[in-house]
């Protein structure tokens, strides 16, 4: 009998042959994943990010902490101007633009107040140390009632002119009104006193925190702010620039 005619292999038929388009045992595979018949084609690459969303929130929340820093630091000045004394005295020594009355000492005079509380300064020579009311300071209020200074707790000083001011006593007002100040004599002579508004110990205390405080989270808002604000501008520019390339459309070679 004739042999059998001689059939091909098809395949993956037999151990060790592969599928059409791949190597055979022991051949190099080329680089690249390949699949049943063949290599994979490319992966596309991702569209390009385009969208001014995040790059626009982040520049508005930056901003917004910049201002929010500026606004922090004004408060911050308000209130540290609030609790020095400044304006006791003008550039001559006298009474200053804060002064709302003044007399020599022993002496008296009448001033319309606020409500509030007062602070009472003693001025003399800025070479005198040790000068001081040799009584008690008092006010009297438009219905008659007296209101007797008392003795600060806070230690305020200020010096212009040739003269200093010295913080010798405090007044609580209650309401506001015409008021008569009454001020008794002087360890040295030729002195004089200045009223002007002020806060009280609990006010002065919570101004030097306040201040402080102030100015931490002024500088924390800025240096956050400006971070975020410079992050999203360049953020911005890069997808920009992304944008105006896809709307260009692919360029000739």
């Amino acid at each position: 009998m004739g042999a059998a005619p001689h059939e091909p292999q098809q395949p993956g038929q037999y151990p060790g042959h592969p599928y059409p388009g791949q190597p055979y045992a022991g051949q190099p595979q080329p680089p690249g994943p390949y699949g049943p018949y063949g290599p994979y084609p490319p992966a596309p690459r991702p569209p390009a990010r385009t969208s001014l969303v995040g790059p626009v929130v982040l520049t508005g929340i930056g901003a917004f902490l910049l201002v929010a820093a500026v606004v922090v630091a004004v408060l911050v000045v308000r209130t540290f101007l609030s609790i020095v004394p400044l304006g006791v005295l003008d550039a001559g020594g006298g009474p200053g633009s804060a002064s709302v009355a003044s007399t020599s000492a022993p002496g008296t005079t009448t001033a319309q107040l606020a409500a509030g509380y007062h602070h009472l300064y003693l001025v003399v020579p800025s070479d005198e140390h040790d000068a001081s009311l040799v009584g008690v300071a008092q006010l009297t209020g438009p219905d008659g009632t007296t209101i007797t200074g008392e003795q600060s707790a806070i230690d305020g000083t200020a010096t212009m002119g040739g003269n200093r001011a010295v913080l010798v006593a405090g007044f609580s007002v209650l309401e506001a009104g015409e008021y008569t100040l009454t001020v008794p004599e002087a360890t040295t002579p030729d002195a004089q006193v200045v009223l002007v508004e002020g806060p009280d110990f609990a006010g002065f205390i919570s101004g030097v925190f306040g201040t402080v405080g102030g100015v931490f989270l002024a500088i924390a808002l800025g240096v956050i702010g400006f971070g975020l604000t410079v992050g999203g501008v360049i953020w911005w520019v890069v997808r920009a620039r992304a944008r105006r390339r896809v709307v260009a459309g692919p360029q000739p070679f």
